[in-house]
């Protein structure tokens, strides 16, 4: 069986902001779901192969396994729909709200692997990835120069769709 992770950008909107429901409704619900629903339909082959088993430790790598199994099937089936439909949504919402222009504090700047700039958005760390060339200008910076100006639409949940930012030295 072969699994192909696709990029949706298209689809998936940068997004800024924290609410537990997010995780419950998105992730959660809907891979708990997965799994109880491919447990059922795959109930009576996962019982025979339970039973076909001795040993106590061979019962419980198969339980491990298909249970892990599960959790991968159940999230890029279930979670990954509920996350589209999540975005669809959240864009839509944010599409009736005004743009609005909030100066967040800058954190730090990571600039290994994978760079990226840590932010503070209402009381919460957030992190934008950034370029390489970006990467090279802020090595050595110090972030308490810097503020972060983000454009957004507020959309649910407390999360907004970030429609544009930018690095901007504040002394």
């Amino acid at each position: 069986m072969i699994f192909c992770i696709v990029n949706l950008t298209f689809i998936e909107n940068k997004t800024i902001g924290h609410d537990p429901r997010y995780q419950i409704y998105v992730f959660w619900l809907p891979t708990i779901i997965g799994i109880l629903f491919f447990g059922i339909y795959r109930r009576k082959f996962l019982i025979r192969k339970y039973q076909s088993f001795k040993e106590v430790y061979l019962k419980i790598y198969v339980i491990g396994f298909y249970l892990l199994q599960g959790i991968l099937v159940s999230y890029l089936s279930f979670g990954q729909i509920a996350g589209i439909v999540w975005n669809y949504i959240n864009k839509k919402e944010a599409e009736k709200n005004p743009t609005e222009i909030v100066i967040c504090n800058v954190k730090g700047f990571y600039t290994k692997k994978n760079p990226d700039i840590s932010f503070t958005f209402k009381d919460k760390i957030e992190v934008f990835s950034i370029t390489s060339e970006m990467n090279r200008e802020n090595y050595n910076r110090n972030p308490k120069d810097f503020a972060l100006e983000v454009i957004v639409q507020e959309g649910i949940w407390n999360y907004y769709i970030v429609k544009h930012w930018s690095l901007k030295r504040i002394n």
